[in-house]
């Protein structure tokens, strides 16, 4: 029945004077100081965290596995990652790596066809993933406390006895020629991956792309000898946070990996990424009515001495939204852009400096104008006071949000472990960041942001631009030709 509104309002304020709510109201501190009447004046006290410790079992085969013990809820979480991915795949066989991660989850184990596999994992319920990236394959599983051995002993037979299953194989392989197929359909992923290829160079492993002939030459046996060579648990660290009993978990973990046997494992070397750029203006010409933007360079070593300043640098040049220049001069300011952003990557051997960009077509050459005039006035005159603090703030507590739980915590230990950062990197993070000074940003833009060393990619249509690209002043744009995978010419 509808209540009318006096009713309502009446049943509210009665629930204030006798509720819960009453009593919090009249529990409040007569003597307490009103808040200031601009919001931005309030203040307060440093977000505290605490990071679990955890408990480490080495097992004699090499295997390496962090516990962490947390029983709030009845459940287990496991994570792990090796030393292997996509850089090191042969030249020919460019896909082995993540294809052979993918068939290890959808293609059976010794004991278990598929069908069987993906009937045990959808009962349990679990969530479990094995992906290939560029210098590691990691995976994740997630299921209730009462079926973690059930899904473990799966998992533990995808990593040592897969089954690959021929039918499947032959569907993963079409879907990822499809993939390729459909490569260039999406402006943004053109744009992206044709950058890659143009910072890092088309035979360089960082950016080099599966084509169907590479994935064609792959067979079952490509994939059994990729698991013999880096499938170790040597070449494994692993987690298990939840819901366990330490001393019962350990035992789980010795019965499920402790006959699994070691192995020398030597991923190929891999080329030094190399500093040539060609520097310019390249162009995709695609009849569309906007245009996908990438500008860049090189960026450092995850190791770099500047990490810390190029993080906040990259907070106020484009990564720290609504409050970082790119934003606040390119989209909000001028309306020359529907997104753009970006800053220095940081990885293995030197990540991108990239900054993307998606705007009409009407204005493209202003809006890269207005980007290069920014990168300009950042190297040269460094950032403000205001700027260092307010980026400081906000990348101190969003980190504090992104370890907030033991399993977040646990992925981010894990993988700060793989990449071999110092033992206390997590837990000096924040220090760390609030000991950035001003003048360190500033020297860190001086020395990593090269604006009249660019390489400007444009994807979109030539005949729509606001002003010729020559008119950059950067040279006439060179035009790129997709490869023949493309499902049509646009």
């Amino acid at each position: 029945m509808r209540r009318p509104a006096g009713f309502l309002a009446a049943l509210f304020a009665l629930c204030l004077a006798s509720g819960p709510l009453a009593h919090i109201l009249l529990a409040a501190d007569p003597a307490a100081p009103s808040p200031p009447a601009d919001p931005r004046a309030l203040t307060y006290p440093p977000l505290s965290i605490a990071f679990p410790k955890p408990e480490k079992l080495f097992l004699p085969n090499g295997l390496l596995v962090y516990l962490f013990e947390d029983h709030e809820l009845p459940l287990v979480d496991l994570a792990f990652y090796m030393a292997a991915g996509s850089i090191y795949d042969p030249p020919e066989e460019v896909g082995v790596a993540g294809l052979t991660a993918r068939l290890m989850i959808t293609g059976g184990t010794a004991e278990m066809t598929p069908d069987q596999v993906d009937q045990a994992i959808e009962s349990m319920p679990a969530q479990l993933s094995i992906d290939a990236g560029s210098d590691s394959v990691s995976g994740s599983l997630s299921t209730l406390k009462a079926r973690f051995p059930e899904a473990l002993a799966i998992l533990a037979s995808m990593l040592r006895s897969p089954r690959f299953d021929a039918s499947r194989l032959d569907l993963e392989k079409a879907q990822v020629v499809e993939s390729i197929r459909r490569r260039w359909d999406t402006p943004a992923m053109t744009a992206g991956l044709n950058f890659r290829l143009l910072v890092y160079g088309p035979a360089s492993p960082w950016a080099r792309l599966e084509t169907p002939e590479s994935i064609g030459r792959i067979g079952r046996n490509d994939l059994l000898d990729w698991t013999a060579r880096y499938v170790r648990p040597n070449n494994l660290i692993m987690g298990v946070a939840g819901d366990f009993e330490p001393g019962a978990m350990k035992k789980l973990l010795r019965d499920t990996f402790g006959a699994w046997k070691n192995g020398k494992v030597t991923p190929p070397a891999v080329p030094k990424v190399q500093g040539a750029l060609p520097v310019g203006v390249h162009l995709v010409d695609r009849a569309i009515g906007q245009s996908s933007i990438e500008i860049g360079h090189l960026g450092v070593n995850r190791f770099d001495p500047d990490k810390f300043p190029l993080k906040i640098l990259s907070y106020i040049l484009g990564e720290g939204g609504f409050d970082s220049r790119l934003v606040r001069e390119v989209r909000s300011t001028r309306g020359l852009a529907y997104s753009v952003g970006g800053g220095v990557g940081l990885d293995s051997d030197r990540g991108l400096f990239e900054i993307s960009c998606r705007t009409k077509a009407e204005s493209t050459v202003e809006a890269i104008q207005v980007i290069r005039e920014i990168l300009k006035q950042i190297r040269e005159a460094g950032p403000t006071e205001d700027e260092v603090r307010q980026a400081k703030e906000a990348s101190i507590n969003s980190f504090v949000f992104s370890v907030d739980g033991t399993v977040p915590f646990m992925h981010a230990y894990l993988y700060y472990d793989r990449y071999r950062y110092p033992p206390d990197f997590l837990q000096t993070y924040r220090d760390n960041l609030a000991k950035v000074t001003r003048d360190q940003v500033a020297r860190a833009a001086r020395k990593h942001l090269e604006p009249d060393h660019l390489v400007v990619l444009v994807v979109g249509n030539e005949k729509k631009l606001d002003h010729p690209l020559a008119s950059l002043g950067l040279g006439d744009p060179r035009r790129i030709r997709l490869d023949e995978t493309a499902s049509d010419g646009r």
